[in-house]
């Protein structure tokens, strides 16, 4: 019995500085690369204005939190 084994290649937040600018959001999940379109210009839109919303009332006298404008959340190994 003869067994194959594949290495699979795991990505990391490393890889991302060497990917090409070219329009495409690039994600590492897991160690897995996801590719996709960027968003489009009427996402981006309704995003901005979230923000302001979730901002204005972050900024109360409340206290619940703080409202950050980010493309995403990257977590460093």
């Amino acid at each position: 019995m003869t067994k194959t084994t594949v290495d699979q290649i795991r990505f990391t937040t490393a890889d991302l500085d060497l990917l090409p600018e070219d329009g495409n959001r690039y994600e590492v999940i897991d160690g897995d690369l996801f590719v996709t379109r960027s968003p489009h210009w009427n996402h981006n839109k309704v995003v901005g204005r979230l923000y302001n919303a979730l901002d204005s009332w972050s900024l109360s006298d409340k206290g619940y939190g703080e409202a950050v404008l980010v493309p995403g959340i990257v977590f460093d190994q």
